[in-house]
């Protein structure tokens, strides 16, 4: 089965005639009078330019209260099976009725008013004051198609604003933070503005020590007459006239916006100052705080009151920002809970401030309630790959969140797995017949310090930035049975920290591995003796950097909407170690250190598209790493690759490239063995869309179509992988592509299963039509699906 035009002709002929019937089939059982709800639709129309036009257009149609039966692809497979079984269906009640049939939405004109007026408050809550909403119905084969047009007219600019406060403290604040405001002067006016200037002007008073101050004291009146067509008071025939121009000039109207701050009358512009501090570690609903047997200790002006000292007060003290004698500052407020939580050592925090009306003054009582302090995590898994036909791995890890009192969170893991190749031909038995190709075994620690230990000054990293400093240590080997074993000792230590609520760094300062390779077998070692790349690849080296890593995203500024990500990291190997062995050569080699010398930079960026009923999410990454001195490759575990259920999908993991690289001699190392480089570009995109709810809700049945390109390359040429080696003339043919669709089952909001089918489209290997091998597609030839469906099972999203 080849996609020759034939064959495409076929296809689409098909789907045309089963879409036919099924749109006959879902209405034979309306009644005469009814009418299926076939389709909504909004059409908008704006003068002039719309910000966010689709944004707009989305929330508008949203906000139709009767939606049409649920589809999956285009077929609405809820109403097929509820027809196809209506006669035992449509006497029972909805709650009996599975989660994937679904009754016939009727359509039902009653709910067209209710829509338009939903319509026009959004209008107006985005400046359009005056926008017109009306509907249209067609009726065909006894299904009904509304459509909506939403006319906006013009929005108001922003052109005055007046202040009336009662309080001259509350005024001159007000006057001070003036310049951050939203409402700014010939800007878009919105609701949305006011109620971010509200909780604006809220936070900074209420930062400010008021503690009873809130949103309710503020309140907003809008002025839409402009004042500057009212030029003859004496005349106001004039006037109306002037007024009505105004409408029908290109010249877009304003309104005044007057702020009313009234606090008098509820004692709201009264600054409160913190009288003590009050902390209970191990508080629970059972123990009261004046409970006899506590233990009171005092931590820079905070008092602690223990059941149980397990935790040192420092630890807890030095993220409690309200300290006794300041102003009640509700960002010191919320800093506390966040650092607090951070540590995670409780199951919850509480705060409970007492107001002290006489004195103005505030009793903070902060209850903790402890959380377990040992995690012991076993995890074990079967899975098949395509490079082995078995494998199991099992991991067992253990964690201390308190230790030594003091937050530290201590993790060990040991983790170990083996990968079995099958074949007729090894033995007798079921058992005799696998073999095993690979082994991993794993040794692990780390220790994450919830703050910096650095000799630097407090204030230049304080705690409000979530401050950590995390150690780690560990040994790693891979054994391929029939080629090498092969050893990674790493160590490392870095700094972790929040710069703003959507910037994180980590720094790491040092890093050091040390990959031995003790064993190679007689055979692989006489190929590394001929192949210069692989003798690069699988040599013992020592190796010392440093990391520095960016981290942005909005997703949470976003609230998960139309969010964005990117992670940029550069890294340095080689280069202290390159001036301690120049001074090694200049003291008689004194030292002589065999290690790697690269730099290596990453970007990721991630953007994500969110629609009524589905969303779309791109990746873009791009990794360089350069050897200088004397590296010609990166060391091993630090080259880049593709293929597998996070990358190039259409390949196996670690099996396509460098370039358009290919083996055609049948050399079992370059067959089996890792496909590596020092570039890697890659680009991603998915469209995921639900499917149907199983299980009364508790499994998402989601699905995915997805294309995926990129390869990896050589920094350097060399004569024993032609084609391997970066070149910009020669990109269009080395970028592979692949195309799929996957199944996605999450499980409680909790776990995600996935299932992804690709093939590739565009092999870089095959020098023909510039890589392109639609025209090779057979899915009636088992050889082909062998050598080009891959199926990928995984946990969680590619990206």
């Amino acid at each position: 089965m080849r996609f020759t035009p034939s064959f495409i002709k076929t296809i689409l002929l098909a789907v045309c005639f089963a879409t036919v019937l099924a749109g006959c089939s879902m209405t034979k059982h309306i009644e005469d009078g009814s009418y299926l709800l076939q389709k909504n639709n909004v059409v908008l129309k704006t003068k002039g330019n719309l910000n966010s036009r689709g944004e707009v257009r989305d929330n508008l149609f949203r906000l139709i209260q009767q939606k049409k039966n649920n589809r999956v692809f285009w077929m609405p497979l809820g109403l097929w099976f509820y027809n196809a079984r209506y006669n035992k269906l449509h006497e029972l009640p909805d709650s009996s009725l599975s989660k994937l049939i679904e009754r016939p939405v009727i359509f039902d004109s009653a709910s067209i008013p209710r829509n338009i007026l939903l319509m026009r408050s959004y209008m107006f809550n985005l400046g359009y004051f005056y926008a017109q909403v009306y509907d249209s119905v067609k009726y065909k084969h006894k299904k009904a198609s509304v459509t909506y047009y939403v006319n906006t007219g013009q929005n108001y600019l922003v052109n005055n604003l007046r202040f009336d406060v009662d309080d001259s403290a509350i005024a001159r604040l007000i006057h001070d933070n003036l310049p951050v405001t939203a409402l700014k002067r010939n800007k878009p006016f919105t609701f949305g503005m006011v109620d971010e200037e509200r909780s604006r002007m809220s936070a900074f008073i209420r930062n400010s020590g008021y503690y009873k101050f809130s949103q309710d004291n503020i309140r907003f009146v809008l002025d839409t007459m402009d004042k500057g067509f009212l030029k003859d008071v004496e005349n106001p025939l004039d006037n109306a006239i002037n007024y009505i121009t105004s409408f029908k000039s290109s010249k877009k109207p304003t309104t005044d916006v007057e702020i009313y701050v009234k606090t008098k009358d509820d004692s709201s512009n009264i600054p409160y100052k913190i009288r003590e501090v009050n902390v209970y570690p191990d508080y629970s609903g059972a123990m009261g705080e004046r409970n006899i047997v506590l233990m009171d200790v005092e931590q820079d002006g905070i008092l602690l009151h223990y059941h149980d000292y397990f935790v040192h007060p420092k630890v807890i003290a030095d993220r409690v920002f309200m300290k006794p004698g300041n102003l009640f500052v509700q960002d010191d407020y919320d800093k506390t809970i966040v650092q607090i939580n951070n540590l995670g050592l409780f199951k919850y925090v509480r705060i409970q401030p007492v107001e002290n009306k006489n004195d103005s003054t505030i009793v903070v009582n902060i209850y903790l309630n402890k959380n377990k302090k040992y995690d012991l995590n076993p995890n074990f898994e079967i899975s098949s790959g395509t490079t082995y036909q078995l494998g199991s791995s099992a991991a067992l890890s253990y964690s201390d969140k308190n230790f030594m009192k003091g937050a530290n969170l201590l993790t060990l893991k040991m983790n170990g797995s083996i990968e079995l190749g099958y074949s007729d031909k090894l033995g007798n038995s079921l058992f005799e017949h696998f073999s095993l190709i690979t082994r991993y075994y794993g040794v692990n620690a780390s220790i994450d310090l919830p703050k910096f230990l650095a000799p630097l000054q407090k204030s230049y990293f304080d705690n409000s930035s979530l401050p950590h400093t995390i150690f780690n240590i560990g040994s790693n080997l891979i054994d391929r049975v029939a080629y090498f074993t092969l050893i990674n000792n790493s160590a490392s230590f870095k700094y972790n920290w929040r710069k703003s609520k959507t910037i994180t760094w980590e720094l790491s300062p040092a890093f050091m591995n040390l990959i031995q390779v003790p064993k190679t077998t007689a055979a692989f070692q006489k190929e590394l003796d001929s192949n210069a790349y692989l003798r690069n690849t699988y040599k013992p080296i020592f190796f010392e950097g440093e990391n520095l890593t960016f981290v942005y995203s909005n997703v949470d500024k976003k609230q998960g909407k139309n969010f964005f990500r990117l992670k940029a990291s550069i890294e340095e190997a080689g280069g202290l170690l390159g001036g301690i062995n120049s001074l090694g050569y200049a003291l008689n080699d004194l030292f002589k250190i065999k290690y790697a010398q690269y730099t290596k930079v990453d970007v990721d960026a991630q953007r994500y598209f969110n629609f009524p009923h589905s969303l779309i999410a791109v990746r873009m990454f791009a990794g360089v790493g350069l050897p200088y001195g004397q590296s010609t490759s990166l060391p091993y575990i630090k080259q880049y690759y593709v293929g597998g259920p996070y990358s190039l999908r259409g390949w196996p993991i670690r099996s396509l490239g460098p370039g358009r690289f290919n083996d055609a001699s049948g050399n079992i190392y370059n067959q089996a063995l890792d496909r590596t480089g020092d570039i890697k570009l890659e680009a991603n995109a998915e469209y995921r869309f639900p499917i149907t709810p199983l299980f009364a809700g508790a499994v998402k049945f989601n699905g995915a179509f997805f294309a995926d390109a990129g390869n990896i390359w050589l920094a350097k040429t060399d004569s024993t992988t032609s084609g391997g080696e970066f070149a910009l003339n020669k990109l269009g043919q080395d970028i592979a592509m692949d195309v799929g669709a996957g199944a996605r089952f999450e499980i409680a909001s909790f776990l995600n299963l996935r299932c992804d089918v690709a093939m590739p489209v565009k092999k870089p290997y095959n020098l023909k039509n510039n890589g392109w091998v639609w025209d090779q597609i057979d899915f009636s030839n088992s050889s082909w699906r062998a050598n080009n469906i891959v199926i990928n099972f995984s946990i969680g999203y590619p990206f």
